[in-house]
């Protein structure tokens, strides 16, 4: 029979697992998640470079459907400031692309990107993140 002794150490290795194991799988919803966000505005900024707005609304709009998905999740797992400066970023490139600055709405795509980037970067494990 299990022995009473063996209960509590088989309880925390079971626990540090699961903790890993969520850690890992919030590392990897980040990066897909990330991922499919940048390659999203890639789109955008293709169609800006092309001079084709039409487009560039038109990839927008399904960036920002993508960002509304993913926006549910994400406050779980990084801090609300982030977030803000990425809807900021949001609202900044539909006034560019509304007014047909491309130079404005090229900037504004660069920042969301590194803002993108960031977060899956910044939740990693890493001895960086620890220390």
């Amino acid at each position: 029979m299990f022995e009473q002794k063996y209960f509590v150490p088989l309880a925390l290795i079971m626990l540090l697992l699961f903790l890993l194991s969520l850690g890992w799988g919030m590392n990897v919803f980040l990066d897909r998640s990330a991922a499919l966000l940048l390659k999203a505005t890639q789109k955008i900024e293709l169609a800006i470079k092309e001079a084709n707005w039409t487009k560039a609304k038109k990839h927008f709009q399904q960036t920002k459907k993508e960002w509304d998905e993913v926006r549910k999740y994400w406050p779980l797992l990084i801090h609300h400031q982030e977030m803000d400066r990425i809807e900021e970023s949001f609202a900044k490139i539909k006034s560019y692309l509304d007014h047909q600055d491309s130079n404005h709405a090229l900037a504004e795509i660069y920042v969301l990107h590194s803002y993108i980037q960031h977060i899956p970067e910044s939740k990693a494990l890493s001895l960086q993140n620890i220390f």
